[in-house]
């Protein structure tokens, strides 16, 4: 007869397990101690203001030129894989056809992620067009990758190249309003997400976030041992409001850079929760905002945290 436990009970397992094989299951404030930097530089999207947006290319290259967070985005197909792309269908304003053309304007919401097979949306090109809102990005022939396979070109590059292990930003991309539509319900969408990171023995390597609350109480309640962030934009409500709506302490709290007050920063510090405002692409903001006491920057442009 099989035997089924709650996730409670699972952890308990581990930790009693760990007393007699030597595996860690370490909580998110010993995982931060242990792997996060002091100080987090993030790369938003990879390095969306050089490379094509998060594709693995744009990764390497954030690794390159300082990143030691990299921050990327997740949808799942239809077929239940987990992919890095951060809206819920083909972007026409960066991505091609199959056949090289362009996505009619009229069909700039047609090609639905979660509605499609991820081996059709692979053959999608994400990095050969024009992108006006980032001139600077450099065009190449790119797809939208899998996170397990990004992960492990990353981690192989960081390795060959001898550079220091990276920290893994994931944000779920989630719409309350569109479960079944733009993604599977929180639980599904969490638990997929997990069976990647899992397999790849991060060793807490990794945060998950998301601006719906739904999914990051999933992953409070189903994996307690997860560092979590809170992302939000709204300025009309207060950091209780969303404490509150949260329903916990997040590890880390990340708005909308504009809304950063010393105030603010002061408050999470006060329990003991990571500032890292978002998405800060000006180096005399980035200088503002570190005056001001952040823990860390997520930006488009992470080679300029060399001059930071």
């Amino acid at each position: 007869m099989k035997k089924f436990y709650s996730a409670k009970s699972f952890l308990l397992i581990c930790l009693v397990a760990a007393l007699f094989s030597g595996c860690r299951v370490q909580s998110p404030a010993t995982a931060m101690k242990e792997h996060f930097p002091d100080f987090y530089k993030e790369g938003h999207r990879g390095t969306r203001g050089l490379m094509p947006e998060n594709t693995i290319p744009a990764m390497k290259k954030a690794v390159d030129v300082g990143a030691n967070v990299l921050e990327m985005d997740v949808q799942i197909s239809k077929d239940g894989q987990v992919m890095v792309a951060h809206d819920p269908y083909i972007n026409r304003n960066f991505a091609l056809l199959p056949d090289g053309g362009e996505i009619p304007e009229e069909d700039a919401r047609r090609y639905i992620l979660h509605q499609m097979d991820y081996a059709d949306i692979r053959r999608f090109d994400v990095g050969s067009k024009y992108y006006s809102s980032f001139p600077e990005q450099k065009k190449m022939p790119a797809y939208i990758p899998l996170l397990g396979e990004l992960i492990d070109s990353v981690e192989q590059y960081t390795a060959a190249k001898g550079l220091p292990d990276v920290i893994y930003n994931i944000e779920i991309k989630a719409n309350p309003e569109y479960d079944g539509v733009y993604q599977p319900e929180p639980q599904e969408l969490i638990r997929l997400v997990m069976d990647v990171v899992n397999k790849k023995q991060l060793d807490n390597r990794f945060y998950i976030q998301s601006f719906d609350v739904r999914q990051i109480q999933e992953v409070h309640r189903q994996y307690p041992q997860v560092v979590i962030g809170f992302l939000t934009s709204d300025n009309k409500a207060s950091f209780e409001d969303n404490i509150r709506k949260i329903g916990f302490a997040p590890q880390i709290y990340s708005p909308a850079y504009k809304l950063a007050t010393s105030s603010l920063i002061e408050k999470c510090h006060e329990q003991g929760i990571k500032f890292v405002p978002w998405t800060v692409n000006t180096l005399e903001e980035m200088k503002e905002l570190k005056a001001m006491g952040v823990d860390g920057i997520i930006t488009d442009y992470p080679n300029l945290f060399s001059r930071l």
